[in-house]
């Protein structure tokens, strides 16, 4: 019996091939063409799993490319081991329900999962997270932005970091024992959020602190931070430490309301870990708005014997700003956020761009009190240091990074193009964009404050 006749593109070599890929118009043709033989399907896969575009499950997007759901599941079927991320915004029940339909039972590269279903009622079920963690055995990132008690959540074997804070209200925190659960058995945990936005939080980490010892990075409410500090500050591996100020207050019915100040309790104990870590304290940032601190508050912290902050954060701040000049003396500030300040001046920032020479970030957004005027003068300051920036063969230092929405000079920076101007090239670059890490809005940090030390603790 003779052979079958090869067809003549199977004749080409595998550049050829991949040549002809590259010139597909659309996934469906990249699809078809995968589904005719091994060889195809091998160069089409090569081609998919080398793709950013598809590193990240996005259902909804994959069903308008690939209307004929036969396509759709073939094409999930072979991209399912090389999908990295998963980002949903539909029914988390729905969308198992959808996979399950598929026979797609395990994702096992997905190493990060953010849920934020545009429902903002649709919470996903307990039966739904134990198929979650079924489905992303390898999960090292899980932020979840609707309320969740916390059952199962102890499954995802591998999780390094855990987010449960969104600014807004949650009809529910998580169970206590659940957290426990996470605590004791989430042996890799490094990132723990567990912040709740509008209710007093009754989470408490005493009978679990201790198994904390990788944690890196604590998120948490004042009212779950205040029994606890002494034994938070020993964490070995704690690297930052953000605290939310709790928006009610729980008065004594011994005390009178109208004698009672929370305003002392609120910041007992932000004083207390500037005290006790000030020589590993390379970064902190306040809300100003929220924290009732006074003028003068911080001429005496022990800080200022250290001088090693890196980065800075003072936002939403009524005070003059002649407080903030002493903070020019740290001379390794890499980042400086003065957003949404009042009375502001240009003479305090130039100041801080001539001592500070390892700036890189300097965020003064919905600062209005700021004229163009101070462009120019940091861009000489920036010139003076490093004359030859712009010239090949010279070392480049980063540029700095200035973040001016609504700020003073927004508008004469669009109305002058200051973004491509070729004057300042290299040396400063405009963004109406936030830093990275920081939250949005009028803060660096919401209602509350944060720490970042540079070592492992040792009290």
């Amino acid at each position: 019996m003779a052979a079958e006749p090869i067809p003549q593109i199977l004749r080409l070599n595998d550049d050829c091939l991949d040549e002809i890929f590259d010139r597909l118009q659309d996934l469906p043709t990249e699809v078809s063409l995968a589904r005719t033989c091994q060889r195809l399907r091998h160069i089409c896969l090569a081609k998919w799993r080398t793709s950013r575009a598809y590193e990240q499950l996005d259902l909804d997007k994959w069903r308008e490319l690939l209307p004929n759901y036969e396509d759709l599941v073939y094409f999930l079927t072979q991209i399912r081991p090389h999908i990295k991320e998963m980002c949903v915004s539909s029914c988390l029940c729905a969308l198992l329900k959808d996979l399950d339909e598929m026979h797609i039972a395990e994702l096992p590269l997905v190493a990060s999962f953010y849920y934020d279903p545009e429902d903002v009622d649709c919470y996903p079920s307990n039966r739904s997270i134990r198929k979650l963690a079924q489905l992303l055995p390898g999960l090292r990132k899980l932020r979840l932005t609707t309320p969740i008690d916390g059952r199962y959540l102890s499954h995802f074997q591998h999780l390094q970091e855990l987010h449960l804070y969104e600014d807004q209200h949650k009809a529910y925190e998580l169970q206590q024992e659940y957290l426990d659960e996470v605590c004791h058995k989430l042996h890799d945990l490094r990132v723990l959020d567990i912040r709740t936005y509008d209710m007093i939080s009754k989470l408490q980490l005493g009978n679990c602190v201790q198994s904390l010892k990788n944690l890196s990075v604590l998120k948490l409410n004042l009212a779950t931070l205040k029994p606890i500090l002494p034994a938070v500050l020993q964490l070995p591996s704690l690297r930052q430490l953000v605290v939310l100020l709790d928006n009610e207050w729980h008065i004594s019915p011994l005390v009178s309301p109208d004698s009672y100040d929370h305003k002392i309790r609120e910041v007992c104990e932000f004083y207390e870990i500037m005290e006790r870590k000030a020589k590993n304290i390379v970064g902190f940032a306040v809300d100003g708005y929220y924290m009732p601190l006074e003028p003068g508050w911080d001429e005496k912290l022990s800080i200022w014997t250290h001088r090693r902050l890196k980065r800075l954060a003072i936002c939403s701040w009524t005070h003059s700003a002649d407080y903030l000049e002493r903070y020019s003396c740290m001379a390794d500030l890499q980042l400086l956020c003065l957003r949404n300040w009042n009375h502001l001046s240009d003479d305090i920032l130039v100041r801080f761009v001539e001592l500070c020479p390892r700036l890189e970030h300097l965020d003064v957004s919905y600062c209005r009190d700021l004229t163009p005027k101070f462009l120019p003068r940091a861009l000489s300051v920036l010139k003076r240091r490093e004359p030859y920036k712009q010239k090949t063969g010279f070392g480049r230092s980063p540029p700095l990074l200035l973040y001016y929405d609504l700020s003073g000079f927004e508008d004469f920076v669009d109305k002058a193009n200051l973004k491509s101007s070729p004057e300042y090239r290299g040396y400063i670059v405009f963004t109406a964009d936030f830093p990275v890490g920081s939250e949005r809005g009028l803060s660096f940090v919401d209602r509350g404050y944060q720490f970042e030390f540079d070592c492992p603790l040792n009290l």
